[in-house]
């Protein structure tokens, strides 16, 4: 049997299986392209970035909603438009088991708006919800933007006056503001209504097919299409041709008109600033009237991925999606990949320092036959000792030994790793301290090296008054 291991793994076919079974063990040994693992300070911004959002959309009446992951692949491709870049391209879809096409949720608008449907909520309105978690596109990785990636977000239901609209963009500038991005500027537009949209995308589609030899592959497919979609376009042959073409603005109904009108004179009355930008239109297709962004320039992210907050209304979404008509919607999401990439090392508060907790054993438990010298009744108090401290909210790590060694020398480890761990004092306990009772440690300031004995009561209250 031996020997035929052996032969299996020296012929050109053993070769092949040993290049195989490295490659598989690469691959199991590292996330997907795009997508990351987080933890340590990168999980805590995103968690500060969370919370922050979270306390300002309450203050707004706002109640977090959680969606699933997965939806069916409909819910996607009827909302976004097919001839997207989401839709054509970024879909994560795949058939299930029982033969149902269902896709990982690109963004969070259209679920959460069929959540609304699905439980009968549009009989509850108007409705206002915040969520966060994680949406999956598969486009390219690059700098801020990742194969799955973190969103906030709110979405309003329910509130068809343009004040409603003025109040959401208001959130999103406070949102940016707790977060120490005071300079994120805004651009606003407004797509019109229906028959404005109509009438905008007949003379836009007329003006580019007399340049249609000079567009780019993606927007002459678009020109038949969505020709508003080429507005969005990167591309520098595009760009050159878009500078004359006509402006959205002088196709607008006289509602639209005069509800823009009232956004933007309520913004310049609450002072927040803002520039107009006729050629934003949102990647999406249901987005109509007002569609805004917040964007940041910054070497961090690049020229092209400013972009860290953006949204608009969406009336007609929910009747789109099968629900009732006349439902008024508007919302805006936030890139939490960029958001924190923006973030200085001051603005997220760390979490306080540890204090370290050491059972220090005798020397004389230490012997061949008991491998771990420790004592039950010296551990038992250091786990009474921690939970005590840890119910008056301060945070512990137990130090546990790593060896036999004496007393002496196990104790200089211990301290060790509490300096290692930043810990701001260590709290010890060993047979002298409870000898005079449960109640005495051993306290030392890591920082200055102070030393005193102690009740563990006084402990726990200089600490307290410490992180205060």
């Amino acid at each position: 049997m031996a020997t035929l291991a052996r032969k299996l793994t020296t012929t050109p076919a053993g070769n092949l299986y040993r290049s195989f079974s490295s490659r598989a063990h690469k691959e199991m040994a590292r996330p997907v392209r795009g997508m990351k693992d987080r933890f340590g300070d990168d999980i805590r911004r995103f968690q500060w970035i969370n919370e922050k959002g979270a306390r300002l959309a309450s203050l707004y009446g706002f109640d977090q909603i959680t969606t699933p992951i997965l939806e069916h692949s409909n819910v996607f491709e009827r909302t976004l438009g097919e001839d997207s870049d989401v839709v054509g391209k970024e879909l994560y879809t795949f058939v299930d088991k029982g033969g149902d096409s269902l896709t990982l949720r690109p963004e969070g608008t259209a679920g959460i708006t069929r959540s609304l449907i699905s439980n009968n909520l549009c009989q509850e309105l108007p409705r206002r919800f915040y969520y966060f978690g994680p949406m999956f596109r598969h486009e390219r990785p690059q700098k801020g933007r990742l194969r799955q990636f973190e969103q906030f977000g709110v979405e309003v239901y329910g509130e068809s006056h343009p004040a409603s609209d003025v109040e959401t963009i208001e959130l999103a500038s406070t949102f940016l503001k707790s977060l120490g991005l005071e300079s994120a500027a805004l651009e606003i537009n407004s797509l019109g209504d229906d028959a404005s949209r109509q009438n905008y995308r007949n003379a836009l589609r007329d003006y580019l097919t007399t340049y249609s030899s000079g567009l780019s592959q993606d927007s002459l497919r678009r020109l038949s299409i969505n020709p508003l979609r080429i507005l969005d376009s990167k591309e520098p042959q595009d760009i050159a041709i878009l500078g004359n073409c006509p402006v959205l603005s002088d196709y607008l109904s006289e509602f639209s008109r005069q509800r823009f009108a009232f956004i933007t004179e309520a913004l310049s009355s609450m002072n927040i600033p803002f520039t107009v930008n006729p050629r934003l239109v949102r990647g999406l297709d249901y987005y109509q009237d007002t569609v805004f962004e917040f964007k940041v320039s910054s070497t961090v992210l690049g020229t092209q991925q400013g972009t860290v907050l953006a949204g608009g209304r969406y009336d007609g979404l929910v009747e789109k999606m099968g629900g009732p008509s006349g439902v008024s919607s508007i919302g805006w999401a936030a890139g939490l990949e960029r958001l924190s990439m923006l973030l200085n090392e001051h603005d997220v508060p760390s979490l306080a320092r540890p204090v370290a907790v050491i059972g220090v054993a005798d020397p004389e438990t230490a012997s061949a036959d008991n491998a771990v010298a420790l004592s039950t009744t010296l551990y038992s108090h250091v786990m009474a000792i921690s939970s005590s401290m840890r119910q008056q909210g301060i945070r512990v790590e137990v130090m546990y030994p790593t060896s036999t060694a004496g007393s002496k020398n196990q104790l200089k480890k211990q301290l060790s790793k509490a300096t290692k761990i930043n810990a701001s004092h260590a709290v010890m306990v060993g047979s002298d301290e409870i000898k005079m009772g449960t109640s005495w440690v051993r306290c030392k300031d890591l920082d200055t090296a102070e030393q005193k004995l102690c009740l563990i009561d006084n402990v726990i209250e200089d600490l307290q008054s410490l992180r205060k």
